[in-house]
């Protein structure tokens, strides 16, 4: 399984498996155009400032949790994480393991076979033939009328049944990904603010080792 960026450890890993053993069943249209029409809103931003909780959930354990942040200006971020931060301008990409105060520089491989995937690209991958999206629910919460679409990946090998996503009908605003695992684990991803078009400075896309004393730097790049 490739890695995808980390912001997206918990949403749908299951979306980035290659497809085998196609079955044959086809998306929901009224899915794909409420998708359609995030990815829209989405790409008609310049900068995107996420605010987000994680919730992990394995049998027998206690849940963990954690908060994170994500500045994007097209492929370039910057993603915080609890203990880490994970920055990209597009041709570099640094993890810096704040416990360790230890970074790791890798090439910002984005293509096909890369081990990142920025976060913008995520939101085109409904229109891969390799998945399919329907509408499970329309309810209401806190007040708000929702729709729920799940995603089932056509690939019997994968490790994931299925993906959900909680929609507000206002807006077509993104409230919540919720990813099943065959083994039981639940990761969920609850967004508490979303502000667009924000004032970004480019600096904020680079590392720079002397803002970090005594970091131990790991260059990983070829």
């Amino acid at each position: 399984m490739k890695i995808l960026f980390y912001l997206l450890q918990f949403v749908p890993l299951v979306l980035l498996a290659q497809s085998q053993d196609t079955a044959i069943e086809t998306s929901d249209k009224e899915a794909l155009v409420i998708l359609e029409a995030i990815q829209s809103d989405y790409d008609s931003y310049n900068s995107h400032l996420i605010e987000f909780g994680i919730v992990v959930e394995f049998p027998g354990e206690a849940p963990q949790k954690q908060k994170g942040k994500l500045l994007q200006v097209g492929d370039k971020f910057e993603l915080d994480i609890d203990d880490k931060l994970i920055i990209s301008d597009d041709l570099t990409v640094w993890l810096y393991l704040k416990d360790k105060n230890e970074v790791q520089i890798n090439d910002a491989d984005f293509g096909e076979e890369g081990e990142y995937m920025s976060p913008n690209k995520v939101f085109n991958l409904y229109k891969s033939k390799d998945y399919v999206f329907a509408i499970s629910q329309k309810t209401y919460e806190e007040g708000k009328a929702v729709t729920l679409i799940e995603c089932k990946s056509l690939n019997r090998q994968s490790e994931y049944s299925k993906i959900r996503l909680t929609i507000i009908d206002q807006g077509n605003k993104v409230k919540q990904f919720k990813l099943f695992s065959k083994d039981g684990s639940r990761f969920t991803m609850n967004l508490f603010d979303h502000k667009k078009n924000v004032m970004i400075p480019p600096s904020s896309f680079g590392f720079n080792p002397k803002d970090y004393p005594g970091v131990i730097v790991e260059d990983l790049r070829f």
